[in-house]
């Protein structure tokens, strides 16, 4: 069983670094736009200047509230969306949101992938604090407008929405599992430059922690981090150690005008936007083999298979709900099986913690 299981990993493993070779795209960095007009550029010359650092992606903000085309023209701006794409950047649409009139503000997506934008990021901050039930309104009307842009072939299959909002989900009591239905991935805002010189410090650390938080909350889909750049805090080497960190749809907030410095030029300038994503280290070739967990959904016991290369040494086993909440702990006293028969029926994030190593599955408990 071990043996077959090792053979699988390393064929697994080939295959995935076949593929990684074969795949020249895997950088999707990007940057955020605000308004055009306090950048001192037209789209055309940003395009033009985006594409010359080699920036692969921007996002470019299309409405506040509901659709509203004279408000924000960039909605319905096709010479816009053209200027990017004929630089072969990709060109994302992004909206801030509120707890009202979700079918029109979900129309802006719509809209948007009428234009000819190739994705979608819902901004959803403070309004939503505490608000569970909003969050499934707000992004079930995004998703069903993607379905319709979808059927009616203003948009493809591989449009996708993501959710950008806060870097710390449960000190707003954000409800991330009424979220992750609707969504292909987060763009958390880990604005460490606002957070304070121990978090610049430790840009690594927190991103990771950031990243455990999100999952501890019932974050199932990619996490792709957003870095500010605004207060002009973050030099070159920081800002690519948290690209780094976070992977190859880590996006910068945001270009410089308006607010924020244009000597933020000199820095973005100077970081390493061509990064190769493509070929995956050893740490993340060796992830690719995890625990099985089994049986799945289960009433009373859990029970873990370690990968064939791992030794178990102090195994730690945490269960928590939704929220995040420790319901369960225990050591290698208990493993290989995990008595869950206590739990009520619904789902929740098993962590195992081994080998200087940690990992998260979702299980269901009927």
């Amino acid at each position: 069983m071990h043996m077959t299981r090792a053979l699988l990993f390393f064929t697994t493993l080939l295959a995935y670094l076949s593929l990684g070779a074969q795949d020249a795209d895997c950088n999707k960095l990007g940057v955020w736009l605000w308004h055009v007009e306090h950048t001192g550029f037209s789209h055309e010359t940003l395009a033009h200047n985006l594409a010359t650092r080699k920036i692969k992606r921007v996002y470019v903000k299309v409405a506040d509230g509901r659709a509203n085309p004279d408000s924000w023209p960039e909605l319905i701006d096709t010479d816009l969306v053209d200027s990017y794409k004929g630089k072969d950047l990709e060109i994302w649409a992004w909206s801030y949101n509120y707890t009202d009139n979700y079918e029109l503000q979900a129309a802006a997506l719509y809209e948007a992938a009428k234009t000819g934008y190739q994705g979608y990021v819902v901004d959803v901050e403070m309004e939503f604090d505490g608000k569970a039930a909003e969050l499934d309104q707000i992004f079930q009307a995004f998703y069903e407008s993607r379905t319709q842009a979808i059927a009616d072939g203003y948009a493809t299959d591989d449009f996708q929405i993501y959710c950008t909002t806060w870097g710390n989900p449960i000190d707003h009591n954000y409800s991330i599992a009424s979220i992750d239905p609707y969504v292909d991935g987060y763009m958390p805002q880990t604005y460490v430059e606002y957070w304070g010189q121990s978090y610049v410090d430790n840009i690594t650390y927190w991103i990771e922690e950031g990243n455990k938080e999100y999952e501890s909350i019932g974050a199932t889909k990619p996490i792709h981090h957003l870095c500010s750049t605004a207060l002009g805090v973050m030099t070159p080497e920081l800002i690519d150690e948290f690209i780094s960190a976070s992977g190859p749809e880590t996006s910068l907030w945001r270009v410089p005008g308006g607010g924020v410095p244009f000597e933020v030029w000199e820095d973005w300038n100077q970081v390493e936007w061509d990064k190769d994503f493509c070929e995956p280290s050893l740490t993340e070739d060796i992830e690719l083999a995890r625990a099985i967990i089994y049986p799945n959904p289960t009433s009373n016991v859990i029970k873990i298979e370690l990968p064939a290369y791992v030794e178990a040494k102090d195994i730690i086993i945490q269960i928590r709900d939704l929220m995040g909440r420790t319901l369960k702990v225990r050591t290698k006293t208990e493993f290989p099986s995990v008595d869950v028969s206590h739990l009520s029926s619904g789902c929740y994030i098993l962590e195992l913690h081994y080998n200087r190593q940690s990992e998260k599955h979702k299980i269901v408990i009927e």
